[in-house]
């Protein structure tokens, strides 16, 4: 678990076993409990916002990301942030999950400006081994107006791994955040930030080469399929993994829950839909109900969902925010009274693909909830 600046303090609350870390930016450091100072009602609706985007490649100059020749000059990287900077204005956001990131300093920087007091990850962007300048893997991150009180690193369960007879020693190829934010009037909301396996062929050639060597026919073939299908099992593995983690916990505690990212595959048509498009809610399991947050918002029957990247023409929603049952308005017992979903594409739909390094090949998806404070 990693939080960022300034040092980390440890709280033990009464209650609680649990060592929190709360890092504020800079040197405005407040502590806070688990739950909000009392507020007084105002019998009026509060609304909040939760989104997430794709940074696509955030890695301050001098740096590179994948190869020591991917980098941004002092010119993209500037107009890469004042973009940014425009988004999230636009957007003023109360949460947002971040994917692709690298430098987690110039976020976190760039958050603070905006008023995100609060900013973690769980893990470190690693380089590659020849090269102390070329980053070889992201990690997630969120930011918060709210205090976060509680952070930790999704890790695989062992126990249902090998119940399924699934390697016990798996790992996530980028690790997902589980976080608590207490937000007022509504108190604890659980989030989950995840940024699956791309469907980027797992590359065979090394493998193929020592089976049948310089036969570059084969190498080629056993990465376009054996190679299709190991990153598809990885990403359904994580996404099964997160799930389930998310389904403990609300069966152990239940809080209003939001699990988004970058899942790097559509939800609905692909093997993904198996663990997240298919529940069926009873009196007994509604709280362990997530759903897509487009298809109970108030604005899903006017459109179909919008795209959130378009890749050789051909549009794909690849980001989704999923919403648990006390997050549903349709739902009698809970206090949201409307939930809408809202896209900002314009970007992915004007630029071409080789123009996105300064802005993103990914919508930005945010929903907006209101809670009735009284």
């Amino acid at each position: 678990m990693v939080l960022i600046k300034p040092n980390d303090f440890s709280i033990i609350q009464e209650h609680f076993l649990t060592t929190y870390h709360l890092v504020p930016y800079l040197n405005k450091t407040k502590l806070y409990w688990n739950k909000m100072p009392t507020q007084k009602k105002s019998n009026q609706l509060q609304r909040f916002k939760v989104a997430t985007l794709n940074l696509l490649n955030y890695a301050c100059p001098p740096y590179s990301y994948y190869q020591l020749n991917e980098n941004y000059n002092a010119s993209n990287w500037q107009a890469k942030n004042i973009w940014l900077k425009n988004q999230l204005s636009n957007i003023s956001a109360d949460i947002i999950a971040f994917q692709e990131v690298f430098s987690i300093d110039a976020l976190t920087q760039l958050t603070s400006s905006l008023g995100y007091q609060y900013i973690c990850k769980v893990d470190e962007p690693s380089m590659a081994k020849n090269c102390e300048f070329t980053y070889i893997a992201p990690v997630v991150a969120l930011a918060s107006r709210y205090p976060i009180s509680q952070i930790q690193a999704v890790a695989p369960d062992i126990a249902l791994l090998k119940h399924l007879s699934l390697p016990e020693d798996f790992t996530f190829s980028r690790k997902p955040i589980r976080a608590i934010i207490d937000l007022p009037y509504l108190g604890c909301v659980r989030i989950y930030v995840l940024h699956l396996k791309s469907k980027r062929a797992t590359n065979l050639n090394e493998l193929a080469n020592k089976k049948i060597p310089n036969n570059v026919t084969y190498s080629d073939a056993l990465t376009d399929t054996v190679g299709r299908f190991v990153s598809q099992e990885q990403r359904c593995l994580e996404g099964m993994l997160i799930f389930h983690d998310a389904l403990h916990e609300q069966a152990i505690n239940p809080l209003p829950s939001i699990i988004l990212g970058d899942f790097n595959d559509e939800l609905h048509t692909s093997a993904l839909s198996v663990i997240f498009d298919s529940q069926e809610e009873g009196p007994d399991t509604h709280q362990l109900n997530f759903s897509d947050a487009f298809d109970i918002s108030d604005n899903s029957n006017k459109s179909e969902k919008p795209f959130t990247l378009f890749y050789e023409g051909k549009g794909k929603v690849l980001d989704y925010i999923l919403v648990s049952n006390e997050l549903n308005p349709k739902n009698t017992k809970t206090n949201i009274n409307e939930l809408s979903y809202h896209t900002l594409d314009e970007h992915i739909q004007t630029l071409p693909l080789d123009k996105h390094k300064s802005t993103s090949d990914h919508a930005c998806i945010y929903i907006q909830f209101s809670v009735n404070d009284g």
